[in-house]
């Protein structure tokens, strides 16, 4: 579905419009916003000889549209009727549309009772001015019509409600248009989510399976005299509960940081002498309430940007500050860098980044909106996240 375009919606509804009032008088009108520019159909053959003949002339144009701005901008609440620069009647009318824009109806080409005898006085002056042809006008102003004053307050209701029915029908179309995006974006992200869940079904092993399987290993690891094994078997057993966990979960920090470790311990195993950490909690801090699988994302992105080779060990440290008013967590490392376009998908909503814009996005419901997650990283130099919560009501410690 394409964007909601304001502009498509007015030009539908100004054609219409137009098509109405030729239907009922005859004549055409136009839709002019403040600079004197025209919008919608500018439908010149409905247009009068004597008008087509004065546009016909450069000059004669350029100053129908100077007349044009002026009146826009002396039409007032209520519309106004005046004499264009060629002494013909014209009414504007003033349109309430989107975003209060400057758009008023313009409906002339005819002369009034009270103003024919002005117009034909000046018409030789007016067309030795522009360089026209003054039998040629004269031929073409005798077809002009001339209103009595009756007939003038009749076009001027009548476009009056014109601009009134115009107002509100653009006002609930575009409503209509947008709730009809809106829909179109809420059938997308329903469709991501689907799609999202099959293929979480499709990669997903029962859990009791699973952790079954996890304990044999480690009661294997035991009998065979493999402590190590077991600590790590049943550290991954761990780590695994957690992760079966709902999203919407919360823990305490000391059992984060507790999970956090676990993760870490495991990773020293794997990469030996090429990564070493440390975690550090300011005292009174451990048990204030966070999301789980705060921290594990932004360990996880720590290992998976920082290391480099076996020349340059990876360095990862959890730092945790708190005060009565705000919890700093800090997870930063010495390693690699994340080059600059791989930032940008990290603090993005899509690709690799989605798993730290999902710990943000629960950070905020959690800690309210003034809640964020900062990131910094140059090549070369490591990277380091912040994660900057205001503390309230909802974290507060357990128990509490």
């Amino acid at each position: 579905m394409q964007p909601y375009d304001d502009s498509l919606v007015l030009d539908r509804l100004l054609g219409q419009m137009d098509l109405a009032f030729t239907n009922i008088t005859g004549q055409t009108i136009s839709f002019i916003d403040h600079r004197g520019r025209w919008h919608g159909p500018l439908r010149l053959e409905r247009f009068t000889d004597f008008c087509r003949c004065v546009m016909d002339s450069p000059e004669g144009a350029a100053r129908c549209r100077a007349c044009n701005h002026t009146m826009g901008l002396r039409s007032g609440g209520g519309g106004a009727v005046e004499c264009c620069h060629m002494g013909v009647s014209v009414i504007s009318m003033p349109v309430q549309v989107a975003e209060q824009r400057e758009l008023y109806l313009s409906y002339g080409q005819f002369l009034t009772q009270d103003t024919q005898a002005e117009f034909y006085r000046l018409l030789e002056q007016n067309c030795t001015e522009l360089g026209l042809d003054y039998d040629r006008l004269r031929q073409a102003a005798g077809e002009l019509r001339v209103l009595s004053r009756e007939e003038l307050d009749a076009r001027v209701q009548l476009l009056r409600f014109f601009a009134a029915y115009l107002a509100v029908a653009e006002s609930e179309l575009r409503t209509r248009m947008e709730y009809a995006e809106q829909m179109e974006k809420k059938l997308e992200l329903e469709r991501k989510l689907h799609s999202m869940e099959f293929k979480f079904l499709q990669s997903q092993i029962s859990p009791h399976f699973l952790f079954n399987t996890l304990n044999l290993l480690m009661r294997t690891a035991y009998r065979e005299n493999a402590p190590q094994t077991a600590g790590l078997i049943c550290d991954l057993s761990e780590l695994l509960r957690r992760a079966y966990r709902s999203k919407d979960s919360v823990c305490t920090l000391a059992e984060e940081l507790l999970c956090a470790e676990k993760y870490l311990t495991l990773q020293c195993q794997r990469m030996g002498p090429e990564f070493s950490y440390s975690i550090s909690c300011q005292p009174g801090g451990e048990r204030i309430m966070i999301p789980v699988l705060t921290i594990q994302p932004l360990v996880e992105n720590a290992i998976v940007h920082g290391l480099v080779d076996e020349e340059r060990p990876l360095r990862l440290e959890i730092d945790v500050k708190t005060d009565s008013k705000l919890l700093r967590i800090t997870v930063s490392d010495n390693g690699e860098g994340i080059p600059q376009q791989v930032l940008r998908q990290l603090e993005g909503a899509e690709g690799e980044g989605s798993g730290l814009r999902n710990v943000s996005d629960r950070l905020k419901l959690f800690f309210g909106p003034e809640a964020r997650l900062d990131i910094s990283s140059r090549p070369g130099e490591g990277t380091r996240v912040e994660l900057l919560c205001p503390l309230g009501a909802e974290g507060g410690e357990a128990g509490v």
